[in-house]
């Protein structure tokens, strides 16, 4: 009784509506994100006049049945937001087949459609249903393209997004990457948050494996990079979340020389020299990466750099002749040579803490400028078998874990949040074994205890504090569960 009376009510409610939106057009909306859609909204919008209504984009004025449609829309509508999932979606099916395209002006049915198929592919585990499930939800992103050409970009975009994170086997990666690369040529400079990280995701991939010409890959690039400056905005969390992701991605070009020019490595890395200008290690960084950008040896800051590291990056007087010559090529940038040579030292030197230093060098290399986690951190542990006491390999392998969240994740989330554990687990380890570590690995610490899964993440998982975690990715390692901030 009390549902035949809440049915009454809102069909009641959806004849008013429906005398209502005769009456009182209003203007017609643009939209480039997703637009507010209320069921109020129907009564303020002007149905647009078309010579010949598409199949499958017949709206309430339309449709033959378009009444009796609206009566079944609200009547829905008000069931999914009372949460009675069964009854929204034997009501929302009526509407979809009467008038998807509701009022002619937004796509409510469309995208509710979406959430429906979604939720019943969660529990579902037929295949051939699941296909059926997977291949209507993305019906639905070309029935919004032919229904309102003017968010047909928006509904591609969409579409995009959910074959590459949820349906890849529905779709090639290049056809993904097209999809994304029109919407951004559509929006431009509005291009929304949501498509910036799976397609710079993308870029790489097809960059690093020559899939996509250099300057065509250079100009999405330099998009991407003054798209997301232009967007640095604390309080939005959408831009929040590719900022934590796609910087960190396209310094991974940074693998191809050539890619970024003289200017960007200055701009990138002469600020850390500058803020340590007597740290050898951030001396070698800055100078190295500035070669490996080509920069003139001539150029003031190279010479400056140069300067610096023959003052503050003295090679041991006993160093042999391989290894002054393993740290002449890390000082021109030729990274390769650098670990090859250094690589033969280790093999060469009998002395255990020589051995260490060397190994540890060519996992920095790897970290710093090759940008090859698994191969950094093979070097790292390297030098920690040979000087087992040593922190300095652990402060490494945890910087690796840290910076892995743009690797393993969208950069924000459980996915990249997770890395924090096991990178604090080689922190304190480094300061466990070595007091010369602990000062850095506590501030490490310290720092990143506040970027650990919150408690209502870990419960929402049913999880708990203290279990046991296997961290995937190229991680690979077992952790414990702790809470932001513990």
């Amino acid at each position: 009784m009390k549902k035949i009376l809440f049915i009454s009510a809102l069909i009641y409610a959806a004849l008013h509506l429906f005398l209502v939106a005769g009456c009182s057009p209003g203007p017609r909306q643009t939209v480039t994100d997703p637009p507010a859609q209320t069921d109020s909204d129907l009564t303020t919008t002007e149905t647009e006049s078309q010579d010949v209504i598409p199949v499958g984009c017949e709206t309430f004025e339309s449709a033959r049945r378009g009444q009796h449609a609206l009566e079944h829309y609200v009547i829905y509508r008000g069931f999914l937001s009372e949460g009675d999932f069964e009854d929204a979606f034997e009501n929302w099916k009526i509407v979809y087949d009467i008038a998807p395209a509701a009022d002619g002006q937004r796509w409510t049915v469309f995208n509710d459609g979406v959430y429906f198929y979604e939720t019943l592919l969660r529990d579902e585990e037929d295949p051939e249903l699941r296909d059926e499930y997977i291949r209507t939800i993305l019906g639905f992103y070309d029935q919004i393209g032919l229904c309102y050409p003017e968010q047909k970009a928006y509904a591609r975009a969409r579409k995009a997004f959910d074959l590459y994170y949820s349906y890849r086997d529905y779709a090639t990666m290049q056809e993904i990457f097209d999809l994304f690369a029109e919407t951004i040529e559509y929006f431009g400079e509005e291009t929304p948050a949501f498509v910036v990280n799976p397609f710079t995701a993308l870029l790489v991939s097809k960059a690093f494996n020559e899939k996509i010409e250099r300057e065509e890959a250079q100009q999405y690039a330099q998009f991407i990079s003054e798209l997301v400056k232009a967007n640095d905005d604390p309080d939005d969390d959408a831009w929040n979340r590719v900022g934590n992701f796609t910087p960190q991605r396209l310094m991974d070009l940074q693998r191809i020389r050539g890619f970024y020019d003289c200017q960007y490595y200055i701009d990138t890395y002469y600020e850390l020299y500058s803020e340590n200008p007597e740290d050898c290690e951030a001396i070698q960084m800055a100078l190295g990466k500035i070669q490996w950008g080509e920069c003139p040896e001539d150029l003031d800051v190279v010479v400056e750099l140069q300067e610096a590291a023959s003052v503050h990056c003295e090679v041991p007087e006993d160093a042999s002749s391989l290894v002054r010559q393993a740290y002449t090529a890390l000082r021109e940038a030729d990274f390769q040579e650098a670990i090859n040579l250094f690589e033969r030292a280790i093999d060469e030197e009998e002395n255990a803490d020589k051995k260490a230093n060397y190994a540890l060098i060519i996992g920095k290399i790897y970290y710093s400028h090759l940008r090859d986690f698994p191969k950094s951190r093979e070097f790292a542990q390297m030098a920690g078998s040979y000087r087992p006491n040593w922190g300095e390999p652990h402060i490494l392998i945890g910087k690796l874990y840290a910076s892995s969240g743009p690797l393993c994740g969208p950069g924000t989330g459980w996915d990249s949040q997770v890395v924090t554990w096991v990178a604090i687990d080689e922190w304190e380890r480094a300061r466990s074994k070595d007091p010369d570590s602990r000062s850095e690995a506590n501030q490490l610490i310290n720092s990143y205890r506040q970027y650990m899964p919150s408690i209502e993440d870990i419960f929402q998982r049913g999880l708990s504090e203290g279990d046991s975690f296997f961290v995937e990715c190229w991680i690979q390692r077992e952790t414990t569960i702790r809470r932001a901030g513990s």
